[in-house]
């Protein structure tokens, strides 16, 4: 399998759409605070404080899971020379993944021999260790030092979209929506009002973070099976195509997330220090499928 994760969108548009996910988090975030949360301190009686403090914390941790995933090079492989010198060997002692005649993955762009799930991608135009997708929404690659930052997001997005779609409609979605549309009715009703909002808000939410959360389970599924979305993909094209990297669910899960004793780093976006002890270069191997 030599894959390469190619995007035609000019490179000066690229910032758009992480333009707009940002936008969005601000908007949700902003919003929030301005309108639903203003209204809901006004009467403590309905809702406690306490309430609120979750839906805080839960954005400051999908906030630090997004910047990890955006700060991180690790995944990016050393470029190596072409005046002179020798292909770069990036492989571990034992290479799984090998060409269809036989022989060792070799990158012609970034000079490189390629270890196991090492792919290229062109959008990047760097070779990347263990390449799940170049995510177009963020301008960036994941690979095997930000999946878990990556993992992280989709799990914290979804949580405070719905976390902050139940506030809304436990509390304030119908009373604004009765004043929405008696001020619709009377043709006053404007977006920047505070029940236009709250609404809005509601449904935003609820939508968006519906959606994550089935990414979200999507990727989940895929790191439980230690498998990529190119390599899903390779194994959709291809009926023969064996998973030789599926060593059980808990070790796969722990390959990414990290082991049991460090169970505070599944969830803050920080990096696992088994994970980065272990590196990208080779993967356990289940000999079972090794041997199909």
């Amino acid at each position: 399998m030599d894959c390469c994760c190619e995007c035609e969108a000019p490179r000066s548009l690229r910032f758009l759409p992480p333009a707009v996910v940002f936008s969005i988090i601000v908007w949700l975030y902003g919003s929030f605070v301005l309108n639903a949360q203003a209204q809901l301190l006004r009467f403590p009686y309905r809702v406690s404080t306490w309430e609120l403090v979750p839906f805080h914390v839960m954005t400051v941790l999908l906030c630090g899971s997004l910047a990890q995933c955006l700060l991180s090079t690790e995944s990016f492989v050393k470029r190596g020379s072409k005046k002179g010198g020798e292909p770069r060997d990036a492989t571990g002692k034992i290479v799984v993944e090998t060409k269809a005649n036989g022989e060792r993955r070799f990158c012609r762009r970034c000079y490189v021999w390629k270890a196991d799930r090492m792919h290229h991608c062109s959008s990047c135009r760097r070779c990347v260790l263990k390449m799940d997708h170049h995510c177009v929404y963020i301008n960036k690659c994941i690979g095997y030092f930000n999946y878990k930052f990556f993992l992280q997001f989709l799990g914290w997005s979804s949580v405070t979209c719905l976390y902050e779609a139940s506030l809304i409609f436990r509390y304030l979605v119908l009373d604004h929506l009765d004043r929405c549309v008696a001020l619709f009715v009377h043709g006053r009703l404007s977006v920047m009002s505070t029940s236009f909002q709250i609404i809005a808000l509601f449904f935003g939410s609820a939508c968006l973070g519906a959606a994550l959360f089935c990414f979200f389970i999507l990727h989940l599924y895929f790191t439980a099976r230690n498998c990529t979305t190119l390599e899903f993909c390779e194994k959709r094209r291809d009926p023969t195509y064996v998973n030789h990297f599926d060593v059980g669910v808990l070790t796969n899960l722990q390959q990414v997330l990290g082991t049991f004793r460090e169970l505070p780093y599944w969830f803050i976006p920080i990096q696992t220090p088994s994970v980065v002890r272990r590196g990208a270069v080779s993967f356990p191997v289940n000999t079972k499928n090794k041997d199909e």
